[in-house]
């Protein structure tokens, strides 16, 4: 009687790199699906964890005495920190385990989240809030990693990327309507309890589901994690974000704006020029990586979408609670669109390089943006919602998912798979080099217009708001010009993935080109009837 089937067959792989064998399971539709479930819930709870914090503003400066100048440390730990740590945990994921590195960030992203779901002092709140973008940044490349891996097939692979993307930004978006529900009908706590109540089952599912990764073509060396150098550029994120940051609210000629800016290029200067003399196997960050074709351009396209939504959320919410009188619960719901339309086009975004270059796709996601921004200047009264601010949610919301999917996809289709993880943690690192820009710049400029305006005995109204929008505007045409001239067409053969005995395609063995390669085994007999 033969055995039933099972989601899992395995097959004895030789590696040329060691002449060692690898037992490679191959995971059937429905495993790998629950497993990319996983992956995109991670992603989900990683942004969720940084934009349900919007709603709760006014509550936790009263219940922490947390000043107006102090408030953006609650973003600003968590993104710094987030920002910092992606880098050496792209190296963690690529040379070490993927699946651990995942596992490990999941359950402290639960673990600190619950603890600042119980303080009571501000500081604390900062450090566990810097702690929960430490254990954030283990997540995001090791899961990127991860589908690379078990989703070799290209039309498979951009569908799953797309899909992780998707529910980041729809964690960014929904983190507002689900921060507004716990802070109008229960308590801003449980935007943080909820953070945990994803994050431990995720570790707990994902040691038992997950398998192991293949073996790493070298062998695993805390060596190799070119700690020098990931402190240098920790170091200098941190203090680039401290010094942006703080210039929005005291000035940008303050000494402890200046001398962090000063030092964050010194140190992140120092970082290039020691990967530029370190072995390209020991460097955290190779300059090789900028030589695969338009990495520079998609990096630098991936800092939109998150400005574009620190903008949304950074000038309006304030406005819709504090000027218009809306509770937080109806702020969440006005912002309910962007959540409808981010879910929406999450879900077919991820088939467009299949019939169109991405190119094309995100130059048309950034016309889009643009057409949104032109509109919100103009809503400076709270009845011109419906005609101005609701069709520019759902227009940018569209274009803003066009541009993050597609820029997404684009970058793992022009590295090799090894890199997997250095990849996905350069390009979030751009991600959320964009919030913290947003943050500041928007901020610099609504600050400055509106003190301006109450200098000279004016009301600030809404003028400050629509100039920090005009900066936005000129931010996409400056990304568009961008993308135009660099962005490089270039016809490249994708290779068949391996299939398994059912025709579902199987996870290759990682070679020393970066291309997945044909099943071994399956060559190997081929050979032997040849």
């Amino acid at each position: 009687m033969s055995s039933p089937p099972t989601d899992v067959t395995e097959k004895a792989v030789d590696l040329a790199d060691d002449k060692s064998t690898y037992v490679r399971p191959v995971l059937g539709k429905w495993r790998r699906l629950s497993l990319l479930f996983l992956w995109c819930l991670a992603e989900f709870m990683d942004s969720f964890v940084a934009s349900a914090i919007f709603p709760a503003i006014p509550a936790q400066e009263r219940a922490l005495g947390i000043s107006p100048t102090e408030i953006t440390w609650v973003f600003s730990a968590y993104g710094a920190t987030f920002s910092a740590f992606l880098l050496i945990s792209g190296r963690i994921s690529d040379i070490y385990s993927a699946k651990w590195s995942f596992i490990v960030g999941s359950a402290g992203v639960g673990l600190f989240a619950l603890g600042c779901g119980f303080v009571h002092d501000k500081i604390a709140l900062f450090i566990l809030r810097a702690l929960t973008g430490v254990c954030a940044a283990l997540t995001v490349p090791s899961a990127l990693s991860l589908i690379v891996e078990w989703f070799p097939d290209p039309q498979e692979q951009n569908r799953a990327i797309a899909a992780f993307g998707g529910t980041g930004a729809l964690g960014n978006v929904l983190g507002i309507v689900i921060g507004g529900v716990f802070v109008q009908w229960a308590s801003w706590r449980w935007d943080y309890w909820f953070t945990c109540m994803m994050g431990l089952p995720i570790a707990i599912i994902s040691i038992l589901i997950t398998p192991q990764s293949a073996p790493r073509p070298h062998k695993p060396s805390w060596r190799r994690l070119d700690l020098g150098g990931v402190v240098l550029i920790t170091a200098a994120i941190i203090l680039f974000i401290y010094g942006i940051t703080t210039g929005s609210s005291s000035g940008w000629k303050d000494a402890k704006v200046i001398a962090p800016l000063i030092l964050s290029v010194l140190l992140a200067t120092a970082y290039f020029i020691l990967e530029a003399k370190l072995d390209p196997h020991m460097a955290s960050l190779p300059p090789s990586v900028w030589k695969h074709p338009n990495v520079p351009i998609l990096v630098t396209i991936a800092l939109v979408p998150f400005f574009f939504w620190c903008a949304l959320y950074f000038q309006l919410i304030p406005r819709f609670q504090e000027v218009y009188g809306w509770s937080a619960i109806l702020t969440a719901i006005h912002f309910l669109p962007t959540g409808i339309f981010a879910g929406l086009i999450a879900g077919f975004a991820g088939m467009f390089p299949k019939y169109v270059n991405p190119k094309w796709t995100i130059l048309f996601g950034l016309c889009v943006d643009i057409v949104a921004t032109i509109l919100l200047p103009f809503a400076n009264k709270s009845d011109r919602y419906w005609s101005l601010i609701f069709p520019a949610f759902i227009i940018g919301t569209m274009g803003n998912m066009i541009v993050y999917t597609n820029a997404n996809i684009a970058i793992f289709m022009n590295t090799p798979p090894e890199l997997a993880g250095t990849i996905g943690a350069i390009f979030n690192a751009a991600l959320q080099m964009g919030n913290a820009l947003g943050l500041a710049v928007i901020g610099t400029i609504t600050n400055s217009v509106d003190k301006k305006r109450i200098k000279e005995g004016e009301d600030p109204g809404y003028h400050g708001i629509a100039d920090g929008f005009w900066f936005l505007l000129a931010a996409l045409v400056l990304e568009i010009v961008l993308l135009l001239i660099f962005y490089k067409i270039e016809k490249q053969p994708v290779p068949a993935p391996a299939q398994d005995i059912e025709g579902n395609a199987t996870p290759g063995v990682r070679s020393s080109t970066g291309t997945i390669a044909e099943d071994p085994v399956k060559e190997a007999s081929q050979s032997e009837k040849v």
